[in-house]
C-alpha cells in the first residue's frame, strides 16, 4: 500500500492561458504555485477568499479527467508523460456545454448546464487509459473516501479505479471553493463569485488538450508538467 504522502499525478482539463476561464481562475485563486495571493472583489477580500479555498487553491482551476494518483512502483513519471502524449494524439476537441455556478456537496463549482456524453466518454477514457500507472491507495485514503458515506456503486468504483466518482458516477465540474458548511456563508460566497465569474457563465468552451499535473506532496500545489494538444499533428 502507498502512504499517500509521496508525489501524485493527475490528468486535468486546465483552461487555455489567456482564456476567460483562465482569467477568472487567476483572479479568484491567484497563483499559489508562484506565491501570488488570491484575488478579491467588492464583497470578498483576499483573506476571505483564501479561507474559502484553502484546499482547492492548491489544485487551481481545473476539471478532473483522471483523479490524482500515486505512481505504480513499476512505472516512472517519464513513461507516464510519454503515455499521455501518445494518448492525446488519438483525441479530438470536446465541447464543454455552457457553465453555471452550482453547489455540490457544500462546495461551489462551475458545472455544465447540460450533460455531455462526449465529456463523460473523455473522462472514462482517461481513467482507463492511465490506470496502469496508478499505485494502490493507502488504507487511510480509502477510509477518508468512505467518510463521505459512499453508495454501493461508489464503493465499487473506489475499489476498482481508486476513486469513487468516476465512470457512471462522474460529473464534470470545476471547483471554486472548499466545502462551506454554513448555508448563509455559502450563499454570500455564491453571490460574490457570480460577479467575478460573469464573463464565463452561460458560455461554452472547448477542451483541446490534456494537462499532466504533478504534486510533490499532499499539501503542496499541483503544478502543470506539460500541456498536450489533441491530434496527431500536435
Amino acid at each position: 500500500m502507498t502512504t499517500g504522502t509521496g508525489p501524485r499525478y493527475a490528468i486535468y482539463y486546465a483552461p487555455e492561458p489567456g482564456s476567460p476561464l483562465d482569467t477568472f481562475g487567476r483572479s479568484w485563486f491567484g497563483n499559489s504555485a508562484n506565491g501570488r495571493p488570491p484575488g478579491a472583489n467588492a464583497k470578498l477580500g483576499p483573506n476571505k477568499i483564501a479561507a474559502l479555498s484553502e484546499s482547492s487553491r492548491r489544485y487551481g482551476l481545473h476539471g478532473t479527467l483522471k483523479p490524482p494518483f500515486a505512481l505504480n512502483p513499476g512505472t516512472t513519471s517519464e513513461s507516464l508523460l510519454e503515455a499521455a502524449r501518445v494518448f492525446a494524439r488519438s483525441l479530438t476537441p470536446v465541447e464543454i456545454p455552457p457553465l453555471e455556478l452550482v453547489t455540490i456537496a457544500k462546495f461551489i463549482a462551475l458545472s455544465p448546464t447540460t450533460q455531455s456524453a462526449a465529456l463523460e466518454k473523455l473522462s472514462a477514457a482517461c481513467v482507463r487509459g492511465f490506470e496502469a500507472y496508478r499505485g494502490p491507495l493507502s488504507n487511510e485514503q480509502v477510509e477518508n473516501y468512505r467518510f463521505n458515506k459512499l453508495t454501493v456503486h461508489q464503493e465499487q468504483m473506489l475499489h476498482h479505479w481508486g476513486y469513487p466518482y468516476v465512470m457512471e458516477e462522474f460529473r464534470f465540474h470545476i471547483s471554486v471553493t472548499d466545502p462551506i458548511d454554513d448555508p448563509k456563508e455559502r450563499q454570500e460566497a455564491m453571490t460574490a463569485i457570480e460577479t467575478l465569474a460573469a464573463p464565463v457563465l452561460g458560455k461554452a468552451s472547448t477542451i483541446r488538450e490534456l494537462t499532466l499535473f504533478s504534486q510533490p506532496g499532499l499539501y503542496e500545489p499541483m503544478v502543470a508538467m506539460e500541456r498536450i494538444p489533441f491530434g496527431r499533428d500536435a
